[in-house]
Protein backbone atom coordinates (compact mmCIF):
# COMPACT_ATOMS: atom_id res chain seq x y z
CA UNK A 1 0.00 0.00 0.00
CA UNK A 2 1.15 3.76 -0.47
CA UNK A 3 2.66 5.33 2.08
CA UNK A 4 0.28 6.84 4.50
CA UNK A 5 -2.70 4.74 3.17
CA UNK A 6 -2.80 2.44 6.26
CA UNK A 7 -3.16 5.03 9.17
CA UNK A 8 -5.79 6.59 7.04
CA UNK A 9 -8.08 3.73 6.75
CA UNK A 10 -7.06 3.68 10.79
CA UNK A 11 -7.93 7.11 11.60
CA UNK A 12 -12.05 6.23 10.16
CA UNK A 13 -14.71 7.28 12.26
CA UNK A 14 -12.18 10.16 14.23
CA UNK A 15 -11.64 13.22 14.42
CA UNK A 16 -7.88 14.68 14.52
CA UNK A 17 -6.96 17.83 17.01
CA UNK A 18 -3.52 18.85 16.01
CA UNK A 19 -2.27 20.89 19.15
CA UNK A 20 1.45 22.64 18.23
CA UNK A 21 3.86 24.30 20.70
CA UNK A 22 5.73 27.18 21.60
CA UNK A 23 6.07 29.08 18.60
CA UNK A 24 3.02 27.07 16.25
CA UNK A 25 4.06 24.89 13.42
CA UNK A 26 5.80 26.07 10.80
CA UNK A 27 4.74 24.74 6.74
CA UNK A 28 7.40 22.23 7.04
CA UNK A 29 6.75 21.09 10.39
CA UNK A 30 5.34 17.59 10.56
CA UNK A 31 2.35 18.34 12.29
CA UNK A 32 1.41 20.68 9.38
CA UNK A 33 2.05 18.53 6.88
CA UNK A 34 0.18 15.55 8.24
CA UNK A 35 -2.77 18.60 8.59
CA UNK A 36 -2.79 18.65 4.83
CA UNK A 37 -2.12 14.62 4.03
CA UNK A 38 -4.73 13.99 6.24
CA UNK A 39 -7.34 16.57 5.15
CA UNK A 40 -7.03 15.68 1.38
CA UNK A 41 -7.73 12.34 2.17
CA UNK A 42 -11.22 12.50 4.20
CA UNK A 43 -10.16 12.69 7.89
CA UNK A 44 -11.62 15.69 9.74
CA UNK A 45 -8.98 17.71 11.11
CA UNK A 46 -8.42 20.62 13.74
CA UNK A 47 -5.79 22.62 14.34
CA UNK A 48 -6.00 24.75 18.19
CA UNK A 49 -5.76 27.99 17.02
CA UNK A 50 -3.32 30.46 19.79
CA UNK A 51 -4.04 33.73 19.74
CA UNK A 52 -0.23 34.07 20.94
CA UNK A 53 2.10 31.59 20.39
CA UNK A 54 5.51 33.55 21.34
CA UNK A 55 4.09 34.06 24.95
CA UNK A 56 1.95 31.78 25.60
CA UNK A 57 -0.64 32.17 28.54
CA UNK A 58 -1.52 28.13 30.23
CA UNK A 59 -5.61 29.40 30.69
CA UNK A 60 -5.56 31.08 26.89
CA UNK A 61 -3.95 27.71 26.01
CA UNK A 62 -6.77 25.46 27.09
CA UNK A 63 -9.73 27.49 26.13
CA UNK A 64 -7.75 26.88 22.38
CA UNK A 65 -7.36 23.42 23.19
CA UNK A 66 -11.30 23.18 24.49
CA UNK A 67 -12.92 24.90 21.82
CA UNK A 68 -11.09 22.72 19.06
CA UNK A 69 -12.08 19.68 21.11
CA UNK A 70 -16.11 21.01 20.70
CA UNK A 71 -16.19 21.59 16.99
CA UNK A 72 -15.62 17.65 16.77
CA UNK A 73 -18.36 15.40 15.91
CA UNK A 74 -16.50 11.97 16.59
CA UNK A 75 -13.77 10.99 19.01
CA UNK A 76 -10.92 12.85 19.29
CA UNK A 77 -7.38 11.81 19.05
CA UNK A 78 -4.60 14.70 19.46
CA UNK A 79 -1.49 15.08 18.09
CA UNK A 80 0.90 17.11 19.89
CA UNK A 81 3.94 18.54 19.73
CA UNK A 82 6.21 19.89 22.16
CA UNK A 83 4.51 22.23 24.66
CA UNK A 84 1.13 21.35 22.70
CA UNK A 85 1.56 17.90 24.45
CA UNK A 86 2.31 19.11 27.66
CA UNK A 87 -1.26 21.12 27.04
CA UNK A 88 -2.82 18.46 26.62
CA UNK A 89 -1.62 16.31 28.95
CA UNK A 90 -2.54 18.48 31.91
CA UNK A 91 -6.24 19.65 30.17
CA UNK A 92 -6.79 15.58 30.06
CA UNK A 93 -5.42 15.17 33.60
CA UNK A 94 -6.77 17.92 35.67
CA UNK A 95 -10.05 18.48 33.59
CA UNK A 96 -11.27 15.47 31.99
CA UNK A 97 -11.29 13.71 28.63
CA UNK A 98 -13.85 15.92 27.30
CA UNK A 99 -14.37 13.69 24.05
CA UNK A 100 -10.77 12.78 23.32
CA UNK A 101 -9.83 8.73 23.50
CA UNK A 102 -6.42 8.92 22.81
CA UNK A 103 -3.18 11.31 22.33
CA UNK A 104 -0.13 10.95 19.98
CA UNK A 105 2.21 13.29 22.26
CA UNK A 106 5.80 14.03 20.38
CA UNK A 107 8.76 15.14 22.53
CA UNK A 108 6.65 16.78 25.15
CA UNK A 109 8.80 20.16 26.77
CA UNK A 110 9.99 19.15 30.05
CA UNK A 111 9.37 22.40 31.42
CA UNK A 112 10.25 21.32 34.90
CA UNK A 113 14.17 20.54 34.02
CA UNK A 114 14.82 22.44 31.10
CA UNK A 115 16.93 25.48 31.69
CA UNK A 116 17.48 27.02 28.24
CA UNK A 117 16.74 30.74 26.73
CA UNK A 118 13.24 29.40 26.19
CA UNK A 119 12.42 28.37 29.98
CA UNK A 120 11.11 31.72 30.96
CA UNK A 121 8.38 31.40 28.72
CA UNK A 122 7.10 28.20 28.94
CA UNK A 123 7.53 28.33 33.25
CA UNK A 124 3.44 29.65 33.46
CA UNK A 125 2.61 25.07 31.75
CA UNK A 126 4.31 23.90 35.47
CA UNK A 127 4.40 21.40 37.02
CA UNK A 128 4.09 18.51 35.10
CA UNK A 129 1.40 15.94 35.75
CA UNK A 130 2.63 12.90 37.64
CA UNK A 131 -1.12 11.30 37.44
CA UNK A 132 -2.10 8.81 34.68
CA UNK A 133 -4.03 9.98 31.64
CA UNK A 134 -7.78 8.58 31.20
CA UNK A 135 -7.16 7.11 27.85
CA UNK A 136 -4.34 5.38 25.67
CA UNK A 137 -1.22 7.31 24.23
CA UNK A 138 2.16 7.25 22.46
CA UNK A 139 4.91 9.17 24.12
CA UNK A 140 7.32 9.50 21.08
CA UNK A 141 10.56 11.18 21.92
CA UNK A 142 13.93 11.78 20.23
CA UNK A 143 17.76 10.14 21.20
CA UNK A 144 19.12 14.29 20.78
CA UNK A 145 16.05 16.16 22.06
CA UNK A 146 17.61 19.55 23.93
CA UNK A 147 13.85 19.51 25.83
CA UNK A 148 13.19 16.19 26.67
CA UNK A 149 15.93 13.70 27.46
CA UNK A 150 15.79 9.99 27.04
CA UNK A 151 15.72 8.86 31.07
CA UNK A 152 12.98 11.69 31.67
CA UNK A 153 10.67 10.43 28.50
CA UNK A 154 10.94 7.57 30.24
CA UNK A 155 9.67 8.71 33.42
CA UNK A 156 6.72 10.67 32.23
CA UNK A 157 5.49 7.83 29.97
CA UNK A 158 5.38 6.07 33.39
CA UNK A 159 3.65 8.22 35.18
CA UNK A 160 0.81 9.12 32.49
CA UNK A 161 0.30 5.25 31.78
CA UNK A 162 1.49 6.35 27.85
CA UNK A 163 3.28 3.66 25.74
CA UNK A 164 7.41 5.10 25.35
CA UNK A 165 8.55 5.10 21.28
CA UNK A 166 12.35 5.59 21.28
CA UNK A 167 12.32 8.20 18.05
CA UNK A 168 15.77 7.90 16.96
CA UNK A 169 18.17 11.08 16.54
CA UNK A 170 15.87 13.34 15.56
CA UNK A 171 16.12 16.69 17.83
CA UNK A 172 13.39 18.46 18.90
CA UNK A 173 11.25 16.54 15.72
CA UNK A 174 9.85 20.32 15.32
CA UNK A 175 9.99 22.72 12.50
CA UNK A 176 14.03 22.11 11.72
CA UNK A 177 13.98 18.35 11.89
CA UNK A 178 12.76 18.01 8.63
CA UNK A 179 11.21 14.86 8.86
CA UNK A 180 8.64 15.31 5.90
CA UNK A 181 5.53 13.19 6.36
CA UNK A 182 7.28 11.61 8.96
CA UNK A 183 6.57 7.58 8.42
CA UNK A 184 7.83 6.28 11.58
CA UNK A 185 5.65 8.87 13.40
CA UNK A 186 2.66 7.59 11.29
CA UNK A 187 3.11 4.21 12.13
CA UNK A 188 3.12 5.19 15.80
CA UNK A 189 0.13 6.76 15.80
CA UNK A 190 -1.46 3.84 13.81
CA UNK A 191 -0.49 1.69 16.36
CA UNK A 192 -2.18 3.92 18.56
CA UNK A 193 -5.41 4.20 16.99
CA UNK A 194 -5.43 0.09 16.81
CA UNK A 195 -5.04 0.10 20.54
CA UNK A 196 -7.85 2.44 21.15
CA UNK A 197 -10.05 0.18 18.49
CA UNK A 198 -8.85 -2.59 20.55
CA UNK A 199 -9.48 -1.26 24.41
CA UNK A 200 -12.94 -0.10 22.99
CA UNK A 201 -13.72 -3.47 21.97
CA UNK A 202 -12.27 -5.09 24.91
CA UNK A 203 -14.98 -3.01 27.39
CA UNK A 204 -17.99 -3.91 25.34
CA UNK A 205 -18.46 -0.31 24.23
CA UNK A 206 -17.41 -0.81 20.31
CA UNK A 207 -16.28 2.30 18.55
CA UNK A 208 -15.62 4.85 21.49
CA UNK A 209 -18.08 7.78 21.33
CA UNK A 210 -18.25 11.56 22.57
CA UNK A 211 -19.32 11.72 26.01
Amino acid sequence: MPAGTTVIQALSGFDVVIVPGLDGSGPQHWQSQWELFFRMHGVTVRRVQQDNWTHPHYPDWVQGLQHAVQTCHRPVILVAHSLGAILGVRMAIEQGAAGIVGAFLVAPADIDHHHGPEATRVAGFAPLPATPLPFPAVLMASQDDEWLSMPRARDLAARWGATLIDAGAVGHIGNHARVGLWPDGMTALENLVRLIRQRALHSGTGTPHLS
